[in-house]
C-alpha cells in the first residue's frame, strides 16, 4: 500500500488501574504517547499540505514528503494501545463495542459530508465519484480501487481505518487466549503476510489485507509486552529515551535497502519506545497537548476539509507563497475544528453507545 494518502487509527486513552499480562498496574495516562498522537497527526497534515500545493500551485515535489511515517507512528501506536487496554476476561463483545464506539461516529459522520460535498461541489473532491456500492463498502470498511487506482473508501483517509477495523477483528479472534493473546495475535499478522509473499497472485482485496504494513500493529503489539515487564523500556529513563530517539533518526536517514514496512516501521516503534522512556510530564502546557493528542483522530479525519479548501481557493488565485499563508490559516482552523468535534461529536457518541451496551448488557 502506497503512502500517498494517510491516515489515523481510532486508539484511545488509557482507561484506569490497568492491568498488564504480569498483573501488575499500570499508568492510567500515557503522556507521552497522547502527545505523539498529535505530533503524528500533524506530520500527516504537513504531507497533505505539501501534497496538495505541489498539486495546485505547481511545485515540483512535497517539501514534506517525509510526513508520511506518520501513519507508520500510528499503526505501532495502535498495536500497542490495543494490548495495553486490552480486557480478554470480558469478552469479544466487550473489546468490539468500544472499538466501534472509537472509530465509527465520527467516520460515518464525516463520509457523509464526503458524499454531500462530491454531490453538491464535485471539483473539490479530485473527481471522486459516488454510487449506492461505494457508500455502502465506505460505511462497512471495505476499500475498493478507485479510478485513480488507489484502494481507499469514500473518505480517502480512511484506508487506514479499513486496516485497523481488520486488525481489530483479527485482534477478536485471540482474546480467548488470554494474557497470551498479543503474541498470538502477533502470529497471525505474520501468517498472513507470509501466506500473501508466498502466494502474490490474488484480488485488490487480498492484496491490501495481506500487505507486510500490518506487520506495524505487530510490532506495537509486542513493544506492549515489553513495556509491560519493563525491560528494557520503562518511564522515567531520559537517557535511554534520547538514545532511542537518535536511532530512530539515524535509521530513517540512513539510506538502507530495506522494505518499507522494517525500515519505517522500525523507526516508528523506536519513537514509541522513545516516548515510553520519559520521565512523568505535567503543567499547562502537556495538558493542552494532551487535549490536541486526544483530537488527533478528528484532526486526521476532518483536516482535508479544511486544507484542501484552502488550497484549491487560495492556489489559483494568489500564487505558493500567499497560498501557504492561506493554507496555514486553514491548518489553524483544522486544529481548533478537531477539537471542538472531539469534545461535541467524538466524546458524546462514545458515551452514548457505551452506556447503551452496558444497559443491554445489564438487561
Amino acid at each position: 500500500m502506497s503512502h500517498s494518502f494517510v491516515s489515523v487509527y481510532g486508539t484511545e486513552p488509557v482507561p484506569a488501574a490497568v492491568a498488564t499480562p504480569t498483573t501488575s498496574l499500570r499508568p492510567a495516562r500515557l503522556p507521552a504517547l497522547q502527545i505523539l498522537r498529535f505530533v503524528a497527526a500533524f506530520l500527516v497534515v504537513l504531507f497533505h499540505v505539501g501534497s496538495g500545493l505541489s498539486v495546485e500551485a505547481g511545485g515540483a515535489s512535497n517539501p514534506f514528503n517525509d510526513g508520511v511515517i506518520g501513519v507508520d507512528i500510528f499503526f505501532v501506536l495502535s498495536g500497542f494501545i490495543i494490548a495495553y487496554t486490552a480486557e480478554p476476561a470480558r469478552g469479544i463483545s466487550h473489546f468490539a463495542v468500544r472499538r466501534v464506539a472509537r472509530v465509527v461516529p465520527l467516520y460515518w459522520l464525516l463520509t457523509t459530508g464526503v458524499v454531500f460535498v462530491t454531490l453538491m461541489a464535485p471539483a473539490l473532491v479530485n473527481g471522486t465519484t459516488v454510487s449506492t456500492e461505494k457508500i455502502i463498502r465506505s460505511y462497512l470498511f471495505i476499500p475498493y480501487q478507485k479510478d485513480n487506482g488507489l484502494v481507499q473508501p469514500l473518505l480517502f483517509l480512511g484506508w487506514t481505518l479499513c486496516y485497523e477495523m481488520y486488525f481489530y477483528a483479527l485482534f477478536c479472534l485471540c482474546l480467548s487466549a488470554g494474557r497470551h493473546a498479543a503474541w498470538i495475535a502477533c502470529a497471525l499478522l505474520s501468517l498472513i503476510v507470509l501466506v500473501g509473499w508466498i502466494r502474490p497472485e490474488g484480488g485488490t482485496l487480498w492484496h491490501f489485507y495481506t500487505n507486510p504494513m500490518i506487520l506495524e500493529f505487530a510490532f506495537g503489539l509486542a513493544l506492549s509486552q515489553i513495556y509491560a515487564i519493563g525491560l528494557p523500556i520503562d518511564r522515567g529513563r531520559p537517557a535511554l529515551a534520547a538514545l532511542l530517539a537518535i536511532g530512530a533518526l539515524l535509521l530513517y536517514l540512513l539510506d538502507l535497502d530495506l522494505p518499507s514496512v522494517i525500515k519505517h516501521g522500525f523507526v516508528a516503534t523506536l519513537i514509541v519506545a522513545s516516548c515510553l522512556s520519559l520521565p512523568p510530564m505535567s503543567g499547562r502546557l502537556v495538558a493542552n497537548l494532551i487535549l490536541l493528542g486526544d483530537a488527533s483522530y478528528a484532526l486526521y479525519l476532518s483536516h482535508p476539509y479544511f486544507v484542501q479548501a484552502s488550497i484549491k481557493i487560495a492556489a489559483p488565485r494568489v500564487g505558493a507563497e500567499f497560498a501557504l499563508l492561506a493554507v496555514g490559516i486553514g491548518v489553524g482552523l483544522a486544529i481548533a475544528i478537531a477539537v471542538v468535534l472531539h469534545r461535541v461529536v467524538e466524546r458524546p457518541a462514545q458515551s452514548f453507545i457505551l452506556k447503551r451496551f452496558a444497559r443491554t448488557r445489564a438487561g
